[in-house]
């Protein structure tokens, strides 16, 4: 019998807050060990991404938003992936001095390492889930993100 079960409620609601940091803290701890030979790292990995999904281009302003950083730590980012020549900065047509961070060409390879690399860990992180644990567990982090946005 699951001993954990038996914890007052209080402790098993500091127990999961607990788990979901420490599975976060795995998840970019081995995100960044296996993005590191390509010079790339978890922070860049979720810029890259984000833009991949607006091909158009995003504003400094709401790729920071997306990504829930603030705007001089986005900065760096996209300057390190300037330098690297995986996105670069668009002038708007509307107002010359916004300007649009949207991918190179050169940023599909990576983009492509970054799924391959993704999907392998996610695997490795589900190993041995059912379907329907998958589901349910899903359903729970969704309400557990839900709670937290609605405020």
């Amino acid at each position: 019998m699951d001993q954990k079960k038996h914890l007052p409620l209080p402790e098993r609601q500091r127990e999961l807050g607990q788990t979901i940091g420490e599975i976060s803290r795995a998840w970019r701890y081995e995100i960044n060990m296996r993005l590191k030979p390509y010079g790339l790292n978890q922070s860049m990995q979720q810029v890259l991404v984000q833009l991949h999904r607006h091909p158009d281009g995003l504003m400094q302003r709401d790729l920071a938003r997306k990504l829930g950083i603030e705007g001089p730590t986005l900065v760096r980012l996209l300057d390190l992936l300037e330098q690297k020549e995986l996105i670069a900065r668009i002038p708007s047509p509307d107002d010359k001095r916004r300007k649009y961070s949207v991918l190179t060409t050169k940023a599909a390879e990576q983009i492509r390492i970054i799924e391959k690399i993704s999907g392998e860990l996610r695997t490795v992180m589900l190993e041995g889930l059912s379907s329907a644990e998958i589901d349910s567990g899903l359903q729970l982090v969704r309400r557990m993100r839900n709670n937290l946005l609605t405020d």
